[in-house]
C-alpha cells in the first residue's frame, strides 16, 4: 500500500509541474509579444522618433540590433494563439485566391491576340531589330544631343554601311569557289551560260556597290554634305553603337566566333549560348534607364513605345528565349560532372565527337570524356553513350 500511495504521489507531482510549466511557458509567450510591441512603437512614432532623434544611422542600428532579437524570442516563446492567427490567414488568402485567379485567367484570355501579335512581330526578324534600333536611337537624340532632330537617321545609316561591309568582307574570307562558271550539274563540266553570267553579273554588282557605298561616306564625312543637325555626343555614340553591335544579325553571329577564339575553358563551348543571354541582358538594361528619363523630359509617347517594344517584348520574349535554351542546356549537363585536370593530362585524347583536343570535358557514367558542347548535342538526339552506346545510368 505505502509503494501504491508513492507512485500516486509522483504521477500526480509530474502532472502538476507539467501544467505548471505550460502556463510559465505560455506566460513567457505573452510577455514576449508585449515586449515586441513596445520595442515597435518607435516604428510608429508621428514623424519618426529615432529619425529626428539621431538621423537614420540611429533608426538604421536601432533596427540590426532589436529586429533580430524580436524575431528569434517570438520563435522560441510562440503564444498560443499564433496557429490560430495563421489558419485565419492562410483560408483568407484562400479565399481571395480563386477570384484573383479568375481576374488572371481573364486577363491572360484577353492578351492571348496580343501575345500571338508580338510573336509575329519578333518573327520578321529584320523589321522588329530595325524598329528596336529606331526606338532606341530617338530616345538618345531626345535626351543625349541637343537640337539632334536627324541624328539618329545620319547614325542608323552609317551603322547600316558598316554592318554592309562586314558582311561582303566576310563573305570574302570565307568564300570557296572563286570560279566564274556555274555547271549544270554537279559533277558536270558543262558550263551554264545564263546562270554564270548572272553570277559574275552580281558578283561585280556587289564589288562596285561596296566600293561606291564607302566612297559615298567617306566623302560625307570629309566634306560633312548635308550634316548640319548630325553632332553626336561621346556618350551617344558609345550607347547606340553597343545597342545597334548587339542587336544586329551579321554582329550576333561574329561575337560567338570571337569568345570562342579565346578560348575560354569555363564557357565549355557554348559560347553562342552565352553571348546570347549577355546581349539580351545588356540591350534590355541599356533601353531601361531611359523609359524614366522620357518620362521626366514629358516625352510620354516615346518612352511608352521604348518601354513596350525594347524593354517588354525583347526582354520577355527574346531574352526568356535565350536564358530558356541556356537553361536546358545547363540542365542537361549537370548530371555530367567535369573531368580534372588530372584525368584530362592523363587521358591526352580527343573528343569521339569533334575530334578536337580536350582542355575541358565532362565524364559520362560509362567512364568516356566529351566536350560539353559535343555532349550536349548527343543528348539532344539520342540518350544513350556515342562510343559505347549505352544508356546513361546515374548512381
Amino acid at each position: 500500500m505505502g509503494m501504491i500511495s508513492r507512485v500516486r504521489g509522483r504521477i500526480r507531482s509530474d502532472s502538476f509541474s507539467k501544467i505548471h510549466t505550460l502556463k510559465t511557458e505560455d506566460k513567457l509567450a505573452n510577455i514576449v509579444w508585449l515586449l515586441s510591441l513596445v520595442f515597435l512603437l518607435p516604428y510608429w512614432a508621428p514623424r519618426g522618433l529615432l529619425v529626428a532623434l539621431g538621423g537614420a544611422w540611429l533608426m538604421a542600428a536601432y533596427t540590426c540590433l532589436v529586429v533580430p532579437v524580436l524575431i528569434s524570442a517570438n520563435y522560441k516563446y510562440p503564444a498560443s494563439w499564433y496557429p490560430a492567427v495563421v489558419k485565419l490567414a492562410q483560408e483568407a488568402i484562400k479565399r481571395l485566391r480563386e477570384p484573383a485567379s479568375q481576374v488572371l485567367r481573364i486577363a491572360r484570355a484577353v492578351y492571348a491576340p496580343v501575345d500571338r501579335a508580338e510573336r509575329i512581330f519578333l518573327q520578321m526578324s529584320n523589321l522588329s531589330t530595325m524598329i528596336g534600333q529606331l526606338l532606341m536611337f530617338t530616345a538618345c537624340d531626345r535626351l543625349l544631343v541637343s537640337q539632334g532632330r536627324l541624328t539618329c537617321l545620319y547614325s542608323l545609316m552609317f551603322y547600316n554601311v558598316v554592318t554592309y561591309s562586314v558582311s561582303y568582307v566576310r563573305e570574302i574570307c570565307t568564300k570557296e569557289d572563286w570560279s566564274p562558271y556555274v555547271n549544270v550539274t554537279r559533277h558536270s563540266r558543262v558550263k551554264h551560260l545564263a546562270m554564270s553570267a548572272t553570277k559574275i553579273v552580281l558578283e561585280w554588282t556587289k564589288a562596285v556597290t561596296f566600293i561606291v557605298t564607302i566612297t559615298f561616306v567617306l566623302l560625307a564625312l570629309g566634306l560633312e554634305q548635308g550634316l548640319e543637325h548630325y553632332r553626336p555626343t561621346a556618350l551617344y555614340t558609345v550607347i547606340t553603337g553597343i545597342y545597334y553591335l548587339l542587336t544586329e544579325k551579321t554582329f550576333l553571329e561574329l561575337w560567338p566566333l570571337g569568345l570562342s577564339a579565346l578560348k575560354l575553358e569555363r564557357l565549355e563551348g557554348m559560347e553562342a549560348l552565352y553571348f546570347g543571354v549577355w546581349s539580351r541582358c545588356i540591350t534590355t538594361s541599356l533601353a531601361l534607364p531611359l523609359v524614366p528619363a522620357l518620362i521626366y523630359y514629358e516625352r510620354w509617347r516615346l518612352a511608352a513605345l521604348v518601354l513596350y517594344v525594347c524593354v517588354f517584348i525583347h526582354g520577355r520574349h527574346r531574352l526568356g528565349e535565350a536564358v530558356k535554351k541556356f537553361q536546358e542546356a545547363c540542365d542537361s549537363l549537370v548530371k555530367f560532372r567535369r573531368a580534372t585536370v588530372e584525368e584530362l593530362e592523363t587521358l591526352e585524347d580527343v573528343c569521339a565527337v569533334c575530334l578536337g583536343t580536350m582542355k575541358s570535358a565532362r565524364v559520362t557514367p560509362c567512364a568516356h570524356f566529351f566536350h560539353a558542347d559535343c555532349l550536349r548535342k548527343c543528348l539532344a538526339t539520342s540518350d544513350r553513350c556515342p562510343i559505347c552506346v549505352r544508356p546513361y545510368i546515374f548512381c
